[in-house]
């Protein structure tokens, strides 16, 4: 056998093994038990805004949830934690961002015979309309000519779809993991 054939059985046996072995070594396992409590927050959250609580119930909901991530941030992590405990955060914030979104609802409703089933994007809301590329409508204030925009009510909608979609992301991650 000459030199070249034997490197080159050589080189597949070494791929075969880095392969098979390397699909094996994955890292440290991750802690299902440490996610429990996250885990646990984030489904209240949505079971309150799917049960039509109030805004006051999911802030203090929502509050509780970024607590334990919190709590979980603070502390050693693995690669996949991470990859997790970001899935988490992300879902963290679009809770908020309903919740900006609802406030903003709640604030302006003295408004409704001016707004007609809309809600006034301010500085806090423009933010989202960006983010979740909501539909605006320009509006003309007449006695001072100044130029307002609205985005229609049920676009909160919208983001808690976004959260039932990011609580699936987790879901897919903590079935690959466990």
């Amino acid at each position: 056998m000459d030199t070249v054939t034997r490197r080159s059985e050589l080189y597949t046996v070494l791929v075969i093994v880095v392969v098979f072995f390397g699909a094996g070594c994955r890292g440290p396992a991750m802690d299902k038990a440490r996610f429990a409590q996250v885990d646990a927050a984030a489904r209240m959250v949505r079971k309150a805004v799917e049960a039509g609580a109030s805004y006051e119930r999911i802030t203090v909901l929502t509050d509780q949830f970024s607590s334990e991530i919190a709590k979980i941030s603070s502390g050693r992590t693995t690669g996949e934690e991470l990859q997790l405990l970001k899935a988490y955060s992300d879902l963290a914030a679009i809770y908020r961002d309903g919740l900006v979104l609802w406030k903003a609802q709640i604030d302006f409703s003295i408004f409704d015979s001016v707004l007609k089933g809309r809600v006034y994007v301010g500085q806090n809301v423009e933010t989202l309309v960006s983010k979740y590329g909501f539909s605006t409508e320009s509006h003309l204030y007449a006695p001072t000519q100044v130029y307002w925009k609205s985005i229609p009510a049920d676009s909160i909608r919208i983001v808690w779809n976004n959260a039932d979609s990011q609580l699936k992301i987790i879901d897919n991650l903590l079935n690959e993991r466990y």
